[in-house]
């Protein structure tokens, strides 16, 4: 016979929610807890990937989803008529400025404004231009021509359109801030010089230039950029509007694709960043599991009487889990937006940090909380909330009538009895009572020791970084001249170290020592003979070399001309020895009477023991000069993809030693699926193409603020293409990356810590609450107060040591493990034990573990001896 309960239930549901304040409490900030950690690994990684795809639209140059290159009017009206075009901008390449060399200066001409904001471009000052002098520069231009940031100013531009040299003074209508990320400044002129540059030219006319002059091709056409409604599918998509528009793709009608895009695909995402992100969401689901799991096992088994007497009067089981979900539901509708705030809050301050640690600062993006972020922070919440409760809500629901009468902590175990001739003990009665039930004892001493050992491998990963081995990696000596490619301030390579910088440098006082770096800049090669060639081919058969674009176009050469990619490097003896020998010995003395090369290992993510030759073995090193010739490398579409040359000499040498070669000794380019190789510095030093890249300095301590002080002078003011690194500088940046790291690790843990707190406390008091009868029991055969208390006291500290000790071995197990693995990743790490997360965490614990059981207890002596004995739950 059915029953329509279901009214009657729901207000029981609530009525015994409103009993339960104390469980509510903790519920709640459980939750919120919970769903702040979820929102905020949300934010930051969705955050974190739109930076990333800014990073690279910029330097890509725009936000379209794919372009049209150098396509005629004609050819871009019929594409951008397709209604699968959103919509799109163009732009027009003119030349490059030719009279100014620190940088890439484009003409160009732009649609309009919309054009510039799809370029990242946004004017500090004026408007775009209309005459035909106008124009609008970068402030890159204006620190070459040592012009003020304001408009108005002249600015005289030298360039080749069509075969004719142009030399014409522009005044400046609006300026932008240049980019470090974009390879080249855009120059746009006003479209009424467009017209009288252009005269009678047809867009056929370029066509017809471009393939007679491919170092021109393109100047005078369209690059359109395309917007769609999605990003997926970009590369199809582009080459079937095109196709259907009535051209090849491949052969009359170029495109791109905004790899911007594509790189942030699931399948091409990072494999390291997947499974960062995957262990924080298990991590956090683990720890909400946790303490929401053990806040309703305990109040289950708290009002297990409540829920037997249910049972008597006809409720179901599956009614009685309903009243925990439909509690449970109605204590996320509280916790959850709460979390959601604090998460936003949360996100808003760690972003920054993020930011700062990835090197992304200065692109000045905010943080922005997508709804996604929300609904993502939402699901996982009420997904552990309703995976946490449904245990107990089973336990409750199949609970009898009968043992739930009979039902007291750790009653339905039957224990061996003790006989003790000295009688109880109040230390062996605590520990006793900790076996009551297992898996409660079992889930608090998992979420505490789980806080301390998190807080434990952050705090040793933060002292396992090695300041000194990260100076060694970037700088030699204390201060390092070279040009701004290589110290960070910009992106063009220039023609090394001037020789003015030089001059002034050695002219400081307090200089104690200066070494001098050189390298071959041109294409440089070692010959494979029969043994190499099969080495490299074993390396590649193994899967160890990386492949497209550029790895594979080395791997080709390596194969088809038996030319190996090599940067070759030379050094002033004093340095040779920061060389770090692998395999033969390093005799700087012999090396440096020529006739021997040391040679690295492939260059690669996990080439470590990939030797093409050994000590002892010659070679010989291919280089180029000037009567060399230089052969294009075309792809199917005819774009040049790569040069080979033809003409290189060729000399000799026996390999002395296998080396690495430190960082700080590089231009920190890396010839991928290559080689790096040092040869006797007179040697480089004759080749047509070699270039001092870096000069480093030893100073007096009393004299280096005033070195200092010259070169940035000099850098400022005279040549702001050169460039410096000092000790005091990366100190300074390094220290700022750590700090972000702490700041990062120790609130996560702070969190996860808080969590683990608030179990531990809701597990006392719940259970001192639940046993109120049982201490009355044990009043009035005689134990005393103070030795009641005494006992409840020694639990929360058996609690604590016992979590303690599992911290301690997990936390040292796991942060060895980890910082193990990660020493073989980060060049300036190494595991140092450090034990400063069980000196904060347990004297905490240990207070709270006296403090919570008093002010517990205190709230069960409001009723007296007789009340508390007669109580059975009504």
């Amino acid at each position: 016979m059915k029953n329509n309960n279901s009214g009657v239930v729901r207000r029981l549901s609530m009525r015994s929610l409103k009993n339960n304040k104390m469980r509510n409490i903790f519920a709640v900030a459980a939750i919120a807890l919970t769903c702040m950690l979820f929102t905020t690994l949300a934010a930051m990684g969705i955050g974190m990937i739109d930076v990333t795809q800014e990073s690279t639209m910029r330097e890509v140059g725009g936000r379209f989803h794919a372009g049209l290159k150098a396509a005629t009017r004609e050819q871009m009206e019929k594409v951008t008529a397709d209604e699968r075009v959103r919509s799109y901008t163009w732009n027009i390449f003119i030349s490059q400025a030719e009279n100014l060399t620190r940088r890439q200066y484009e003409l160009r001409l732009a649609q309009g404004e919309e054009e510039l904001e799809n370029s990242f471009i946004t004017l500090a000052e004026g408007a775009m231009p209309e005459k035909e002098e106008d124009i609008i520069v970068d402030t890159y231009v204006l620190d070459e021509l040592k012009l003020p940031y304001e408009t108005g100013v002249e600015i005289l531009l030298e360039f080749t359109f069509h075969g004719e040299k142009i030399s014409k003074t522009f005044r400046v209508c609006g300026w932008y801030e240049g980019s470090q990320i974009s390879h080249a400044s855009e120059l746009y002129i006003s479209e009424a010089y467009w017209k009288e540059l252009k005269g009678s030219l047809t867009d056929e006319d370029f066509v017809a230039w471009g393939e007679s002059h491919p170092n021109e091709a393109g100047a005078g056409l369209y690059a359109v950029g395309l917007y769609f409604d999605s990003a997926a599918d970009i590369e199809q998509t582009v080459r079937s509007i095109i196709e259907d528009a009535g051209y090849d793709p491949d052969v009359t009608l170029g495109y791109g694709v905004n790899w911007a895009y594509m790189q942030n695909r699931a399948e091409a995402a990072d494999p390291f960043s997947v499974v960062i992100l995957v262990g924080a969401l298990v991590v956090i689901l683990i720890t909400g599991y946790l303490i929401i799991y053990n806040i309703f096992y305990i109040s289950v088994f708290q009002d297990i009487r409540f829920y037997g007497l249910l049972k008597t009067v006809g409720t179901t089981g599956r009614q009685i889990q309903g009243m925990i979900r439909r509690q449970a539901l109605v204590l996320s509708a509280i916790g959850i937006p709460v979390g959601l705030a604090a998460g936003y809050l949360a996100s808003r301050i760690v972003f920054p940090f993020m930011l700062r640690v990835t090197g992304y600062d200065s692109l000045g993006v905010e943080m922005k909380f997508s709804p996604q972020v929300a609904l993502f922070g939402i699901v996982f919440a009420l997904i552990t909330v309703f995976i946490s409760c449904r245990k107990p809500g089973k336990i409750a629901g199949s609970v009898s009538p009968v043992e739930a009468v009979r039902y007291t902590e750790g009653s339905g175990v039957r224990k061996k009895e003790k006989k003790s001739e000295t009688g109880a003990r109040i230390h062996r009665m605590a520990l006793s009572n900790l076996g009551r039930s297992k898996k409660k004892t079992t889930l608090v001493l998992l979420s505490l020791s789980f806080s301390m050992v998190l807080l434990c491998v952050v705090l040793t990963g933060i002292g396992s970084f090695r300041i000194d081995a990260y100076l060694e990696q970037r700088l030699l000596g204390d201060v390092l001249l070279a040009p701004t490619y290589i110290t960070g301030g910009g992106t063009v390579m220039s023609s090394g170290v001037d020789e003015a910088y030089i001059e002034l440098a050695d002219a400081q006082p307090g200089v104690l020592s200066k070494n001098e770096l050189w390298q071959i800049f041109n294409r440089t090669y070692i010959s494979l003979d029969e043994t190499g060639l099969e080495r490299y081919q074993s390396f590649e058969d193994q899967g160890i070399l990386r492949e497209g674009d550029w790895g594979t176009s080395v791997i080709n050469t390596a194969k088809e001309q038996r030319q190996l990619n090599a940067d070759i490097y030379a050094y002033d003896t004093d340095i040779l020895s920061n060389l770090k020998v692998l395999d033969g010995e390093l005799d700087i003395e012999k090396f440096s009477q020529g006739g021997y090369v040391l040679l690295t290992e492939i260059i690669g993510d996990h080439t470590e023991g990939a030797r093409i030759y050994r000590p002892g073995e010659k070679l010989k090193v291919l280089t180029v000069t000037d009567d060399s010739e230089a052969i294009e490398i075309k792809d199917e579409a005819g774009n040049i993809v790569d040069y080979r040359f033809t003409n290189l000499e060729e000399k000799e040498y026996e390999v002395m030693a296998i080396v690495e070669i430190p960082s700080s000794m590089t231009d920190q380019s890396s010839p991928v699926n290559g080689v790096r190789a040092v040869l006797p510095k007179q040697d480089v030093q004759t080749s047509p193409y070699s270039w001092c890249f870096g000069v480093s300095y030893t100073v007096e301590e009393t004299q280096l603020d005033s070195f200092v002080q010259e070169i940035e002078n000099y850098c400022e003011n005279i040549n702001p293409e050169m460039g410096y690194l000092t000790k005091a500088s990366l100190m300074e940046g390094f220290d700022s990356m750590i700090t972000a790291i702490r700041i990062i690790g120790i609130a996560l843990s702070a969190v996860i810590a808080i969590i683990g707190v608030l179990n531990f406390i809701n597990s006392i008091v719940t259970g001192i609450i639940a046993r109120k009868r049982e201490f009355a029991i044990l009043c009035s055969i005689g134990m005393t107060q103070r030795q009641l208390k005494r006992m409840l006291v020694e639990e929360g500290l058996y609690y604590v040591l016992i979590s303690g000790v599992i911290s301690l071995i997990l936390g040292t197990v796991l942060s060895w493990a980890i910082m193990t693995a990660l020493n073989n990743v980060i060049m300036f790490f190494a595991y140092r034990p450090n034990f400063l997360a069980y000196l904060i965490m347990l004297p905490l614990l240990a207070v709270l573990a006296v403090i919570v059981p008093f002010a517990a207890y205190r709230r069960t002596q409001k009723e007296s001896i007789v009340q508390r004995l007669q109580d059975t739950e009504n």
